[in-house]
């Protein structure tokens, strides 16, 4: 008799699967056997993206020499998006500091292990519109991440123009 654990499978963060295997060679109508052997992974919800063994242990029965086969639970990669955030300035001023938020991190994490670089084409003296915020690079090997642009909108600044006050004499 062959009892195999069912390999599984898990993206990075979600709880485990439920473990389970499957029997070869049972005969004479049965179901299982007198005493189920173990089933158990190493891996956890906050185990890395990777393959970790299910092994089985134990089981007997006295109508059956059972050989056991261990089985692999993969970890794959979570999406996560980093997006850029649209940010306002007025013309002439210094461009804003440059942030994004993350969406989807998991396991406690607070960011990815090579943060994307951002930028912008916009300068002090750029003129009034909008420019785009990129993001570019990022990993984790925990993560397959997908990176949105932003947007830095410039406004007009205000300008008061004032007549000067001028004298004359009469005639």
């Amino acid at each position: 008799l062959t009892i195999t654990a069912d390999n599984k499978q898990k993206i990075y963060g979600e709880v485990n699967p439920t473990l389970t295997f499957t029997y070869s060679g049972l005969v004479n109508g049965d179901t299982k056997v007198t005493t189920e052997p173990s089933i158990a992974t190493t891996a956890t919800a906050r185990s890395n993206v990777g393959t970790y063994p299910i092994v089985l242990s134990g089981g007997s029965d006295q109508n059956y020499a059972i050989t056991l086969i261990n089985g692999t639970l993969t970890i794959g990669q979570k999406a996560l998006t980093i997006t850029a955030d649209n940010k306002q300035k007025t013309y002439g001023e210094s461009n804003p500091t440059l942030t994004f938020t993350y969406s989807g991190l998991v396991n406690g994490d607070t960011k990815v292990t090579t943060e994307p670089s951002i930028a912008t084409t916009a300068t002090s003296s750029s003129n009034v519109g909008t420019y785009p915020i990129t993001l570019s690079g990022g990993s984790d090997q925990n993560y397959v991440i997908t990176l949105i642009n932003g947007t830095l909108t410039i406004g007009k600044k205000a300008l008061t123009i004032t007549a000067d006050d001028k004298q004359k004499i009469y005639g």
